[in-house]
């Protein structure tokens, strides 16, 4: 029987597969027929939250600011030279007995001989593609670790599924699908009309403009420099690009808003990382999915809810799965023209673009339920 479990992610970002692990891990505290610690290899602007469900460690502690919980200071370890001493983070979770670990990521390989001396079983609950894979992992011995360490595979996606299949010829019987969770209270959720009038004030949108969202870190498999590409072949149709996530401090920022710069664009709109992502996807008229490769992101999920029609590029991962042919619009791999015209068809057609926002809610809903993610969730991890 399953009593305690140790679940382990690369940082505490917020992003999409550190954040279906919390509303997890949220759910099974309320369930509270087993116990569970948290231990994350970096912090990041989740740890609070993550700490407030569970035990949580950070093995390698950078500096954080304006975090007040003394709770949070007592658990935090600071290191130095990781290389030539052991982390007393290990030694603290030594004394503990786990039934099992679960490890969020594929990326985890770097700490696979850590975790094995815990000498339990080892499930990796995995995010990431091909091109995810090769880009996260410091080293091919880190992937060698993660597939020989590994007892059982946990996919977020089909698509997660076949590539583990075809990528590493992983047997099929060692892999099972774990369909997302919505945000809390998401079905509920609803935002007047007014304030979405005053965010479009703020972000200095016209009241009466075209808003195309993307969402997510900035980076190139993100395809955010596609998103400032799709902005400058519309620039002349009243239709404004806002983008929501990742860090004005990053690199990949400020080249793609060099690029915007020096494409004269005005009609493109940067927001960081923001705690209420539901209100600015209100403010979208459609989402546009630029990404080179997703498995299965969550924002996909609450744009269906907020019933948002999608474009996305075939073979880029999982979101055509549930796009397909009546939540919005699937064009080929990296054709930005073939993008742009479907971002004028849908613009073009308000009555067919109000009724694939609503076929692409009943799809989240129906496929995502609290209940039956959760369900599916004990089931693969054996809790009774």
């Amino acid at each position: 029987m399953i009593q305690n479990i140790l679940f382990v992610g690369h940082d505490a970002n917020r992003a999409g597969s550190q954040i279906l692990l919390l509303r997890f891990l949220k759910l099974l505290k309320a369930y509270g027929k087993v116990q569970f610690s948290i231990l994350l290899k970096h912090d990041g602007p989740l740890v609070q939250e993550y700490a407030a469900v569970a035990p949580t460690y950070i093995l390698h502690q950078e500096q954080v600011v304006g975090l007040k919980s003394q709770i949070l200071q007592k658990i935090k370890t600071k290191i130095g030279q990781t290389n030539t001493v052991v982390n007393p983070v290990w030694q603290t979770l030594a004394s503990q007995k786990f039934d099992l670990i679960v490890s969020n990521t594929f990326t985890n390989g770097d700490i696979f001989e850590e975790l094995s001396n815990f000498n339990c079983p080892i499930y990796s609950y995995i995010h990431e593609l091909h091109m995810g894979i090769e880009m996260y992992n410091g080293t091919q011995q880190a992937i060698e670790n993660t597939l020989r360490g590994t007892q059982k595979f946990i996919a977020c996606a089909n698509s997660v599924k076949q590539n583990l299949l075809q990528q590493f010829g992983i047997p099929e019987q060692k892999i099972e699908i774990l369909c997302s969770l919505l945000p809390e209270s998401a079905q509920q959720y609803q935002i007047s009309s007014t304030k979405v009038n005053t965010l479009k004030q703020e972000l200095d949108i016209p009241q009466d403009a075209f808003v195309v969202g993307g969402m997510g870190t900035i980076d190139l498999r993100k395809g955010t420099d596609l998103f400032v590409q799709l902005a400058h072949i519309l620039q002349e149709q009243n239709i404004y690009f806002l983008w929501i996530g990742g860090s004005h401090s990053q690199n990949d920022f400020k080249i793609f808003s060099i690029d915007a710069q020096r494409l004269g664009l005005q009609n493109i709109k940067f927001v960081e990382a923001v705690s209420n992502p539901l209100d600015y996807l209100s403010v979208f008229d459609i989402f546009a999915l630029t990404s080179r490769e997703d498995p299965y992101p969550l924002v996909v999920l609450e744009a269906a809810l907020l019933q948002k029609p999608m474009v996305c590029f075939e073979k880029a991962g999982g979101a055509q799965d549930l796009i397909e042919t009546d939540a919005g619009l699937i064009v080929p791999y990296l054709s930005l023209d073939a993008m742009s015209k479907a971002i004028l068809t849908i613009k073009e057609n308000p009555e067919r673009r109000i009724e694939m926002g609503q076929i692409a809610r009943e799809k989240v809903l129906q496929r995502h339920s609290t209940e039956k993610a959760f369900q599916e969730f004990l089931t693969i991890l054996h809790i009774s």
